[in-house]
């Protein structure tokens, strides 16, 4: 019914060894599920998929890069626009030193809003677009062979 000291003292040892061990369960846990986090920020990054489709021997890949944009605005019978550019060239040489081949690339601008307001001193309106530039770049892999033909 009583417990001796070195009971208690047993029980007790038992009990932070338990708990110690469920802290590093939970801490391993932790770093797997950061790493897994990590793993999946990396595979949606550019470079993340092309290792990935290369892994899987994937013959073609393809990836649209936001390369410039266009921001509008339109009040009080003005309008003001203002107009970004960004390089792609860095990613898409680190796609190719993974051994993808730039096989074609094409261009698009997708309008993200649209804004208008009326002319002052003269009729009609102004109208002014937002929208995105983006590129779109078809990579063959190289390093399964020249396609037959």
């Amino acid at each position: 019914m009583f417990k001796s000291s070195e009971e208690r003292e047993a029980a007790r040892r038992e009990r932070e060894a338990a708990q110690a061990q469920a802290e590093a369960q939970q801490a391993e846990q932790a770093r797997l599920a950061a790493e897994e986090r990590q793993r999946a920020q990396w595979l949606a990054s550019p470079v993340g998929a092309a290792t990935a489709a290369m892994e899987a021997d994937q013959a073609f890949f393809e990836i649209q890069l936001q390369v410039g944009a266009h921001t509008g605005s339109a009040g009080f019978g003005s309008t003001d626009s203002q107009r970004s550019v960004a390089s792609s060239a860095a990613i898409l040489g680190e796609i190719e030193n993974l051994g993808w081949r730039l096989e074609h690339a094409g261009y698009y601008f997708m309008v993200t809003g649209e804004t208008s307001t009326a002319r002052v001193l003269v009729s009609g309106e102004a109208t002014v677009i937002s929208g995105v530039t983006v590129g779109v770049y078809l990579f063959r892999n190289t390093r399964l062979g020249a396609p037959a033909g």
